[in-house]
């Protein structure tokens, strides 16, 4: 038998008003998804400063500076990244107590070590 209503040649075949594409993915609720919030690139840097402080001294400073710079345009403008920016100083904070930390252990042995006996009777002739 035939088709009672067949589609026109060259032409796709006819679709009820409610039925939909097949092949067509279904509307997401809520909108679908969404572009992906914001991240305040300084929380990187601030993250990648406050580790990289263990290594040099003087990036532990730039971790605490941008860290703070980045918490501050956070809270303003809501991005993402707090918790990078929180980690970054912190970790920049720890890095310089550290520091600090190892200069004194370091002029204190040496102290002790110019103060020592052996260390006067050895070189105390020059």
């Amino acid at each position: 038998m035939t088709d009672q209503n067949p589609a026109p040649q060259g032409q796709p075949y006819p679709q009820d008003a409610y039925q939909q594409n097949p092949y067509q993915a279904p509307p997401a609720p809520n909108g679908g998804y969404g572009a992906p919030a914001q991240r305040n690139s300084l929380a990187l840097v601030a993250l990648i400063l406050g580790i990289a402080g263990f290594f040099t001294g003087i990036a532990s400073i730039g971790a605490i500076v941008v860290g703070h710079i980045s918490l501050s345009q956070i809270k303003k403008t809501g991005e993402e990244g707090r918790s990078m920016a929180l980690w970054g100083t912190i970790l920049g904070y720890v890095a310089i107590a550290l520091w600090i930390l190892a200069g004194i252990l370091f002029v204190a042995f040496a102290a002790a070590i110019f103060n020592s006996p052996e260390f006067q009777n050895q070189y105390s002739g020059y």
